[in-house]
């Protein structure tokens, strides 16, 4: 009886944490980021539309949600991969075809027809092949096609939501390469690089020093995704309890509002999406098809062509916001289903013929 007492103790407090209660594979997470991607969408609709840039502070948080999400399920696909090459073949696969793919989308058909329907600029098939190939290592090294955009409100620029997939990508190799140490070294490996990221972000945001714009970004998203990463190291210990997400939601607020640097919020943040994750009854939403990365790597394009239409129209931002939904989502769904899902399906045949791990 008394050992009988004690497992079911035991059992209550496992499943009374963070790791207890995430079921990988039954979770909202992918609501929650659809729900970051769409608010991506909102961030942008004030400066693309020319509307003023009242909606553009959310767009760093939304990309901090994202970067904490993916600091704990990057961990997770890291624990399950069976060697480091299965682990970035997995990541590879799963960012890189939808990337091509949109930039090819972009400098072959978006950039044509707004240059024959919508007085983009000149377009010719030779500037869409350099947008491409520029771009093709995952860096936007050329986010402009020459001649095009220059009287939108945000003139020049094709997809600035692109930029973030190199970081993210950096972030990735992080994962991989610490995954490869032990896991007593690995835990301290994360939090040494945590502390060390923290710094540089906090320390370039006060102004104390200065570093260049690519390396305090990096440490700035590097800090919110490695904030997910120790929370999944420690997911066993560290409870889930409404008290401590509303705590959690009260410390972004404050780092919102006081204007300290964002990654303070890191760790709040960090436990807020996985908590939310766990705890909304949202499971069903992108379950089985999972547009969130779709919208997020078109909307952008879309809102600049219908900057571009809808050009001293006089319409409110509600307009070119609802129109930009109902435009993007198709193209998300497209992504999806012809896209990512049979890259990653590709990847599963691969690797069950080869005895190696699936997509995770």
């Amino acid at each position: 009886m008394v050992p009988d007492l004690i497992l079911r103790d035991r059992s209550r407090r496992a499943t009374a944490t963070i790791g207890g209660r995430l079921d990988p594979r039954s979770n909202s997470l992918n609501a929650l980021r659809l729900g970051l991607a769409l608010l991506v969408l909102v961030a942008h609709a004030g400066e693309l539309g020319g509307y003023g840039l009242q909606t553009k502070p959310l767009g760093p948080w939304a990309v901090a949600g994202f970067f904490c999400i993916s600091g704990y399920l990057i961990a997770l696909s890291r624990a399950r991969a069976r060697s480091v090459g299965d682990f970035f073949a997995r990541r590879v696969v799963r960012i890189y075809p939808a990337f091509l793919v949109v930039l090819v989308v972009v400098a072959f058909g978006f950039a044509p027809l707004a240059s024959t329907f919508l007085d983009a600029g000149p377009w010719s098939p030779a500037a869409g092949a350099q947008y491409v190939l520029r771009n093709a290592g995952l860096w936007m090294a050329q986010p402009v096609i020459p001649g095009m955009l220059e009287d939108v409100p945000y003139p020049g620029v094709w997809n600035g939501s692109l930029w973030t997939l190199a970081f993210e990508f950096a972030c990735y190799v992080v994962t991989g390469l610490v995954g490869c140490l032990a896991a007593r070294w690995g835990t301290r490996v994360t939090i040494v690089l945590w502390v060390g990221a923290m710094t540089v972000s906090v320390l370039t945001g006060v102004g104390l020093i200065a570093v260049p714009g690519t390396l305090a970004t990096l440490a700035t998203l590097l800090g919110f995704y490695l904030a997910g990463t120790l929370l999944f190291l420690g997911r066993d210990h560290v409870p889930l309890h409404p008290i401590l997400l509303v705590a959690a939601g009260a410390i972004v607020a404050a780092v919102v509002a006081t204007g300290v640097p964002t990654v303070l919020a890191g760790p709040a943040m960090a436990y807020a999406m996985l908590a939310l994750g766990i705890l909304l009854p949202l499971r069903r939403v992108g379950a089985r098809n999972d547009i969130s990365y779709g919208i997020y790597i078109y909307a952008f394009p879309v809102q600049q062509g219908l900057a571009l239409a809808l050009a001293d129209r006089g319409v409110p931002v509600v307009v070119p916001l609802v129109l930009a939904i109902a435009l993007t989502v198709p193209l998300a769904w497209a992504s999806w289903l012809v896209v990512e899902r049979p890259a990653m399906r590709a990847h599963r045949r691969w690797s069950s013929r080869h005895g190696t791990a699936g997509l995770a």
